[in-house]
């Protein structure tokens, strides 16, 4: 017979389990749910996609994302204020401004990275299409987390990486790790 703090902490594991995985597949649901161009689930922490409606938001922080990072360039959107409708819903808003492949840098990379790695939530990373956000995700995964070219390439791929491959791939062979 288990001792009752056992049988509590084997509670409250089962409970968080339950939580992380209904998280998990929450996130994968809300990315069906969006009206965002090209809106994908990547792993069970990243929404990727194209720019978020105000009704996106709402969703986004009714399902508890915590970090909004946007890789639109300075004045490409005006419909509406996007960090104080997000910051208004209580998550953190964050601007990477990608004009161009010309801002697709290793610094600009490491910058990402850093963003991600000191995120304790889930996170919508967008552009206008999802482009961009699938170099940025490709290029951080070749440069931080030791993934061969091809498997970077992949998940930038799944994350929303169509035109800009060519120019990862070149960003890959010059070594800008």
């Amino acid at each position: 017979m288990l001792h009752k703090s056992k049988k509590a902490a084997l509670a409250l594991s089962l409970l968080f389990l339950a939580f992380v995985t209904q998280a998990g597949e929450s996130l994968k649901e809300l990315s069906g749910q969006l009206a965002l161009k090209n809106a994908r689930e990547y792993s069970q922490n990243y929404i990727t996609g194209g720019q978020p409606s105000l009704e996106d938001l709402k969703k986004l922080a009714d399902a508890k994302v915590k970090l909004v990072v946007n890789l639109r360039g300075e004045g490409e959107f005006s419909a509406f204020d996007e960090q104080e409708a997000v910051e208004k819903l209580g998550m953190k808003y964050v601007s990477l401004p990608v004009a161009s492949a010309g801002d697709i840098t290793p610094e600009n990379i490491k910058k990402f990275h850093q963003l991600l790695a000191e995120n304790d939530g889930s996170v919508l990373v967008h552009c206008a299409s999802g482009n961009r956000v699938g170099a940025f995700f490709a290029l951080e995964a070749f440069q931080f987390k030791n993934k061969t070219a091809e498997q970077a390439l992949a998940i930038g791929q799944q994350t929303g990486l169509t035109r800009l491959k060519g120019h990862v791939k070149d960003m890959m062979q010059a070594g800008n790790k």
